[in-house]
């Protein structure tokens, strides 16, 4: 699915489990109950205005302005959701985990993730095979088991480096990486820029 476009301004695409999982985030909506249209291209005025305004003339390249792109890119998503996006389904929900058995699974890795978490916990708690909870863990979530509990551990990440009270290879540690490298590399495919580069922006 894109965004928004027209002659002059091409918008980044964003794949369906991304905008199900910022709706499970912000509006608290399952991502069973989403039927996200079919778009390539669209248009819609307010959104584009914001779009220039706010991010057309800024240097993607650049950690600078990275976090500030991060919000407004998000803000965009939201609006989009709201205006041409969500549809609720009528239907019974089907597949997933329950809500009960969700909020068990994600509050254990919530609790845990500074430590290696192994499938078949996950699937334990669940009572589940490991095949078929992954299956429905994805189904509920709109991401892996495994790409939730990274995004826990950069989320702690970014915590512990805005409180700037320990150093790199200690924040590794403590948020469940082998090591300093093994961070670095996610946190910047996850957000975009390195951990250094992020304690500079939050730290001044």
């Amino acid at each position: 699915m894109a965004a928004w476009t027209n002659a002059a301004v091409h918008a980044p695409l964003f794949n369906d489990d991304y905008l199900k999982q910022l709706a499970l985030k912000v509006f608290d909506i399952d991502p069973r109950m989403l039927q996200l249209p079919e778009l390539n291209y669209t248009s819609d005025a307010a959104t584009e205005a914001l779009f220039r305004h706010c991010m057309a003339t800024s240097d993607w390249q650049s950690g600078d302005d990275h976090l500030a792109m991060e919000q407004v890119t998000n803000t965009i998503l939201v609006s989009m959701l709201q205006n041409m996006g969500i549809t609720k389904l009528t239907a019974p929900i089907k597949g997933g985990l329950s809500p009960k058995v969700t909020t068990l699974v994600c509050d254990y890795m919530q609790a845990n993730f500074h430590r290696q978490i192994y499938l078949a916990e996950l699937a334990d708690l669940a009572q589940l095979s490991e095949y078929h909870f992954c299956r429905m863990f994805k189904s509920s979530m709109a991401q892996t088991p495994q790409a939730y509990l990274l995004a826990i551990r950069i989320e702690q990440v970014k915590f512990r480096i805005k409180a700037n009270k320990n150093s790199a290879a200690e924040i590794a540690l403590q948020c469940g990486f082998s090591n300093q490298s093994h961070m670095g590399r996610y946190f910047k495919k996850l957000v975009g820029i390195s951990p250094r580069q992020y304690r500079n922006l939050v730290t001044g």
